[in-house]
């Protein structure tokens, strides 16, 4: 019965905690438990009882001089994410037509989650094959030429929380298993400037990506060509490899990086 009620209580909680993170947006400045239980019409103990979880999760900060709360980092975190997918998709749609054009082939626009990739757009080729993806799939990160070179220019703690939580799943005969041959080739990546998969997702496909920046450099997505195996050869490697990496650098320049 206990367990019951608090899943019925759930959503009214929700939405005092809504409340509470949108009192924030007509403040100018930190408020006290006072000044938002008043706002938000709650006794003071349920207030604090809900502050308290939202700054247990990075949601609202508090000063520790005058004790008063504001909003915190992860919600700074929320905005740009969801403000840079935008961004990014609508500043790159033209490049990625650009580059599709230039080679024939299917081009894909991918960012980081979690510990995958997730494909936000795709211009496909104009090749008689065309690769089909649903806007939305995601990608193991350890043999995508977009997961590779996305983890390639990361940070060094960012890089390392990732790859211990990864698991280096067996694809095809070609997938990279080992942690040491994953490093090994995140280090060419960032000496070159692209990725190449060489059939380690799918067992008939190439790729060749290289990484979006935005401000203070951070990697924020990655550019993709992808085409069968038989189209890309691996003398034209070092070619499309240049053409992906200036398309990269192009939607770069326009997202601050």
């Amino acid at each position: 019965m206990e367990s019951d009620k608090k899943i019925n209580n759930l959503p009214q909680t929700v939405e005092r905690a809504l409340d509470i993170l949108e009192a924030f947006l007509d403040s100018n400045g930190a408020l006290g438990i006072t000044e938002l239980s008043r706002r938000v019409n709650l006794n003071k103990s349920t207030t604090y009882r809900i502050i308290q979880a939202l700054r247990k999760r990075g949601y609202i900060n508090q000063d520790s001089q005058t004790n008063k709360y504001c909003l915190g980092y992860k919600i700074l975190k929320i905005a740009y994410i969801s403000l840079n997918k935008n961004k990014l998709r609508e500043i790159a749609r033209k490049y990625l037509e650009e580059l599709s054009k230039k080679t024939s082939h299917t081009v894909q626009l991918t960012v980081l989650e979690g510990n995958e990739v997730v494909y936000i757009d795709q211009v496909e080729g104009t090749d008689i094959f065309q690769l089909r993806l649903q806007i939305g799939n995601r990608g193991p990160l350890h043999c995508t030429a977009a997961g590779k070179c996305i983890l390639a220019f990361l940070e060094e703690g960012e890089l390392e929380g990732i790859i211990h939580r990864c698991h280096l799943t067996r694809l095809t005969e070609k997938t990279i298993t080992s942690v040491g041959h994953l490093r090994k080739e995140l280090r060419v990546i960032k000496r070159v400037g692209f990725s190449f998969c060489d059939r380690e997702y799918d067992n008939h496909l190439r790729s060749i990506g290289a990484p979006i920046t935005g401000m203070e450099s951070k990697v924020i997505g990655a550019v993709v060509l992808t085409a069968p195996s038989n189209r890309i050869k691996i003398k034209e490697v070092p070619y499309f490899g240049n053409m992906v990496k200036e398309t990269g650098i192009k939607i770069s320049a326009e997202m601050g990086g």
